[in-house]
Parts: structure tokens; C-alpha cells; sequence
């Protein structure tokens, strides 16, 4: 019996710890190009600034609205994403509070939705992972490279970007070799599907879409000994896209 009721306690504080984390959410949607510069300047021009009222009130941690780079099926598939991590996943954010921003503005050359469609939302779970290069500034952040993991055991390769990718990585900033500017990961949450089989996501940071696109690390690299081992029995497969960084906002670390 006691030992039932440890179970159950032990489970009851780590849906009370996983509860406590911030979540993310990744959307997708497609808009048309000749769409797209609209879409664009309504984002940059009314949104980025609603986000970073939004940070400052203390609804998100941060928001981002990044634009693929290529990829396949052009025509038809997502081609911006935005990101929004909340503070309190149930109270959201105040989206109404544009339209008091910007009163002289109609709201129908505010809105976004009328130029694009969202096709797919995905929910993950922050972790204390992220890191930057020390000379890097913000700046430097112009594009990222996103992949989706799909593992056969989540925590082990969340355990193997932990403790081995991280602070390779971290090593090779300290050391000039690497054009990564910012590193880090999430848990995903929902959804778990058939088709979408993704437990984990990962990010690189890098100033140039010439970095982006380049290996990471430069030709005198050495990895440590012993890093890879047990990785690819545990990968199955990953999806990965390059996306400019049109515009961010986010609270101060603490």
C-alpha cells in the first residue's frame, strides 16, 4: 500500500512539474506568393509589435515568425511558421489587444488570416537547453535550421543532445569551429500520429544562409571519442527545413 501511494505522489509532482514548464507552439501555414509580401509586412509591421507588448506584459517568453528557405512541394506545402511560447498555455495571449494598438487602422489590413491558411499546430514542451556562442549578438541570429526527431526512445536522445551534443557544441563555440550561433531542443507533445511520428525537436542558430546550408563544423574538427555510440540504433528518421528569421521577440534571461 505504501508503496502505492509513493507511485502514485511521484506521479502526481511530475504532472505538476511538466504542467509548470512553459509550452511552445509551432504553426504552420501556407500563403500564397502573391500573398506574400503582404503577409510579411502585416506581420512586422502590426504583430512583432503586439508580440513584444505581449512579452513585456508577461503573456509570452517569446514569439518568432520565420519564412522556409526551399524545400519540397513548394506549391503546396507550409511555408511560414510561428512560434509562440506562453507563459500560461491556459490564459494564452490577448490577441484582441491589436486592435487597440493601432486605432487608426482597420483591422481587415491587420489581420493575417485572410491571406493565409494554417495547416498545421504542434505543441512542445521547453527545455533549459539553450545555449549561444559568447561573441555572438543577436544579429548573428538570420536563420535556422529546424529537425524534427524521430526516435525509437525519446529520452535517450534527448539524454544524447544533453550530454554529448550540447556540450560538443558548446566546446566547438568556445573554439571557433562552428558557424552555430544558438542551440536547443524541446520535447514534443502533441501530436502523435501515424503520420506525424516526431518526439523531439532540435534548432541551430547561424548568420548566413551560407552557414545554414554548410557544414557545421569546420574541416579541423575532431568529435569526441565515443560520441555516436548507441545514436543511430536509436534513430529511426528526421524531418529538417532552413527558415529566415523575418522577426522575433523574447523576455530577458534570467
Amino acid at each position: 500500500m505504501r508503496k502505492g501511494i509513493i507511485f502514485l505522489a511521484v506521479c502526481i509532482l511530475s504532472f505538476q512539474f511538466a504542467m509548470a514548464q512553459s509550452i511552445t507552439t509551432h504553426q504552420y501555414r501556407r500563403v500564397s506568393p502573391e500573398n506574400m509580401d503582404e503577409y510579411l509586412k502585416r506581420e512586422t509591421t502590426y504583430w512583432a509589435k503586439w508580440a513584444e507588448k505581449e512579452v513585456t506584459n508577461g503573456n509570452l517568453t517569446f514569439w518568432a515568425i520565420l519564412q522556409k528557405v526551399g524545400g519540397v512541394n513548394q506549391d503546396t506545402s507550409p511555408n511560414i511558421l510561428i512560434i509562440n511560447t506562453f507563459k500560461d498555455i491556459d490564459k494564452g495571449a490577448d490577441w484582441g489587444s491589436i486592435d487597440a494598438m493601432f486605432p487608426d487602422v482597420k483591422m481587415e489590413d491587420i489581420d493575417t488570416w485572410d491571406i493565409s491558411t494554417n495547416m498545421h499546430q504542434v505543441f512542445l514542451r521547453n527545455l533549459p537547453n539553450h545555449i549561444r556562442a559568447e561573441n555572438s549578438t543577436d544579429d548573428d541570429y538570420k536563420f535556422v535550421h529546424i529537425i524534427y526527431h524521430d526516435t525509437k526512445d525519446t529520452g535517450q536522445h534527448l539524454a544524447f543532445e544533453a550530454d554529448k551534443w550540447k556540450p560538443m557544441v558548446e566546446q566547438a563555440m568556445k573554439e571557433g569551429k562552428t558557424t552555430i550561433k544558438g542551440w536547443g531542443n524541446q520535447v514534443i507533445i502533441s501530436p502523435v500520429t501515424s503520420n506525424f511520428t516526431y518526439g523531439s525537436y532540435s534548432y541551430d542558430i547561424f548568420s548566413s544562409l551560407q552557414d545554414a546550408l554548410s557544414p557545421a563544423f569546420s574541416d579541423d574538427w575532431t568529435e569526441p571519442e565515443g560520441t555516436w555510440d548507441g545514436f543511430q540504433e536509436n534513430y529511426n528518421k528526421r524531418n529538417s527545413n532552413v527558415y529566415r528569421i523575418v522577426a522575433g521577440a523574447s523576455a530577458p534571461s534570467e
